[in-house]
């Protein structure tokens, strides 16, 4: 445990909101506020966990005094992000962080801030709600959402885990309101009052949940994984190719989309596993649904990968290749860790050949088809404004699948080597620090960069960008994330 002290800049009234406000350079909005003056320091919900919490798997969070150490404890640079501020755990190295948004989108849209799950098993990130409270309220109704095992990318459950909701257990507002923190939550979200919790069928809680604009990107992404699932996939493992002297990232494929998967496969895999015709029907899969929810995703989360990706493989399916391109195109600038290709199973596209990114490989077969037939289609354009955490549009397609798609010859850290050098000369050649800014956090942050110790010169970079783009808050919290980069690994 990092020893507590008072850093510069963390002076102020003496409240603890104040205090972190000072040295992180963020201005907390009231539930915030409450939060750090009232729950986040307090027995019901310290460090140490509450025994009386049993609701969800994040428990504990940062505390005023711990985000106040020179090197703060729950800090995971570099695998974290430099703008995440870890605020509740779940004690196995995940976080419910703070994200500070792309000041320039802060301005457009009058949101600075959203609250994203980053898991520690490989850095993926998803935003869990626009408040601290709105993704509390999904972590502790996700046992019963559907799909609810499928929570990680990695799915596999512990059966003496406790850690995710009971599906039996009804439980509601009226028993979240005997802990503090369910009390936040309840006065914070009064619609929750209205959600139907005792009868519901998990569906019919998502379906819910939607309707009152809570939680949409999260409850959409699990709707998205339950209308991908099938019995088949649950009987498929690498185990089961190796023994069938298959391809593994084949059955993946087949299995994302079982209207693509050989008659003869499908048989031979029926006789072995010895499962019913019905465990290989399409119909299983729900590809309007799919669609639905990956359009809604990709306007209102323009820095997800995955909802431009599964839209772009529904229209590409379709034969829309125009409609494709757009979508895979936007993808193409979106981080890998935003793709969850590992619980929606997509990660078929992205595990061998080199490929990094889903979109890339669509992008790179259609560009070839094209040539074939000597068309040529690759033009477009991304009409998005350029935002942290997406790259930026001066750095064409036909640049990007360089590094992003097949890469027969080079390793992965190779690529990821030389992709992050592309992109730190760019930045040096930026017209404004804006552009600059986003362009190294893409260096760090968009396939991850190679060797460790480069991370340390990208955030000297960066920081020093973000403060010539008067990018404040970023500035300071990237230098805490710089601080504990070099306590831990001297870099």
């Amino acid at each position: 445990m990092s020893s507590v002290s008072t850093p510069p800049g963390t002076e102020g009234d003496g409240r603890w909101s104040s205090r972190l406000s000072a040295r992180f350079g963020i201005h907390f909005d009231a539930e915030m506020c409450q939060w750090w003056d009232e729950l986040a320091g307090s027995v019901a919900g310290g460090q140490s966990g509450s025994p009386d919490l049993h609701w969800g798997e994040f428990r504990y969070c940062a505390t005023p005094q711990t985000l106040l150490s020179v090197v703060p404890d729950p800090f995971w640079p570099p695998l974290m992000p430099p703008n995440f501020l870890p605020l509740v755990g779940n004690g196995a190295g995940d976080w419910l962080c703070l994200r500070l948004l792309d000041p320039d989108q802060a301005r457009r849209t009058g949101i600075s801030t959203d609250i994203c799950q980053w898991y520690h098993g490989g850095g993926d990130w998803l935003p869990w709600g626009s408040r601290l409270s709105e993704a509390l309220l999904f972590d502790w109704s996700l046992g019963r959402m559907p799909q609810p095992d499928r929570r990680h990318a990695e799915p596999a459950v512990d059966e003496n885990d406790d850690s995710s909701a009971d599906l039996s257990s009804h439980f509601g507002p009226d028993d979240w309101n005997q802990h503090p923190w369910g009390q936040f939550v309840s006065e914070r979200l009064p619609s929750v009052q209205a959600i139907g919790w005792e009868d519901a069928t998990p569906r019919q809680l998502a379906d819910q949940f939607l309707n009152a604009q809570l939680c949409q990107t999260p409850v959409r992404c699990q709707l998205v994984i339950d209308a991908l699932s099938s019995e088949l996939a649950n009987h498929l493992n690498a185990k089961v190719a190796h023994d069938l002297g298959m391809v593994w990232n084949d059955l993946m494929r087949w299995s994302f989309d079982l209207r693509t998967m050989p008659t003869d496969i499908a048989e031979r895999l029926q006789r072995t596993l010895h499962l019913s015709p019905d465990a290989f029907d399409p119909a299983q899969q729900r590809w309007p649904e799919v669609a639905q929810h990956a359009r809604a995703i990709s306007k209102t989360n323009e820095d997800l990968s995955w909802g431009h990706d599964l839209l772009g493989y529904v229209q590409w399916s379709a034969g829309d290749m125009a409609s494709a391109r757009q979508s895979f195109s936007n993808a193409l600038r979106c981080s890998v860790f935003t793709d969850q290709s590992v619980r929606m199973r997509t990660h078929w596209a992205t595990s061998s050949d080199g490929v990094a990114k889903f979109s890339a490989r669509f992008l790179q077969d259609m560009n070839q088809s094209e040539a074939d037939t000597g068309r040529d289609e690759t033009g477009s354009t991304d009409a998005n404004p350029d935002q942290l955490g997406r790259l930026p549009a001066l750095i064409p397609d036909s640049e990007l699948i360089q590094f992003c798609g097949r890469c027969v010859d080079e390793g992965e850290g190779s690529v990821r080597t030389k992709y992050s050098q592309m992109l730190i000369e760019k930045s040096e050649q930026a017209s404004t620090p804006q552009t600059a800014a986003r362009l190294l956090y893409a260096a760090g942050w968009d396939l991850g960069a190679e060797p460790l110790r480069r991370y340390g010169e990208l955030l000297d970079r960066y920081i020093r960008c973000c403060g010539e783009a008067g990018w404040a808050s970023h500035e300071r919290l990237a230098t805490v994330h710089r601080d504990g980069l070099k306590a831990r690994y001297n870099l």
